[in-house]
């Protein structure tokens, strides 16, 4: 069966294009989610609105991801760890500590947005990488202090 998508689809294509699937695949997945749409010479006329749509969508998440990526920029991170008296860590500082200090700023990203080689395990600062979506890219900084004990 011919279908014509209406959202990007990693395995079968971006927004607009015509592909062939198995009938079942079709009528049983991508038609209820609303993927897909049959091929029809109404529907065919519909490809352009389609096309506009995703891209008016591409457009605002690029804006939004450019603007998270500016505040993500200027705001410093300060961790505050366990520490032994050579300056190493009792644990570390990882990826989803970054992301839960970023979400009580009200700065959401998921994990797989940052990029660090290996987990901070000293103290000291730091910068660590952040890529959004579209190649986004940017540098937290990152300050490990030492915890005071009472």
């Amino acid at each position: 069966m011919k279908i014509i998508l209406k959202k990007n689809y990693e395995t079968l294509g971006n927004v607009g294009d015509i592909v062939r699937v198995a009938d079942g695949y079709a009528r049983n997945f991508l038609f209820p989610k609303g993927f897909a749409i049959p091929v029809t010479e109404k529907n065919m006329k519909l490809i352009e609105k389609f096309k506009e749509e995703e891209e008016k969508r591409l457009a605002e998440e690029q804006k939004q991801a450019e603007m998270i990526m500016k505040q993500i920029e200027k705001i410093p991170l300060v961790f505050v760890r366990l520490a032994d008296e050579n300056g190493h860590l009792y644990g570390s500082v990882n990826e989803q500590d970054i992301v839960n200090a970023l979400k009580e700023k009200d700065l959401i990203i998921d994990r797989h947005n940052v990029k660090m080689e290996q987990h901070i395990k000293e103290l000291g600062e730091f910068e660590v990488m952040i890529e959004l979506k579209n190649e986004i890219k940017g540098t937290l900084k990152i300050k490990v202090e030492k915890e005071e004990k009472e």
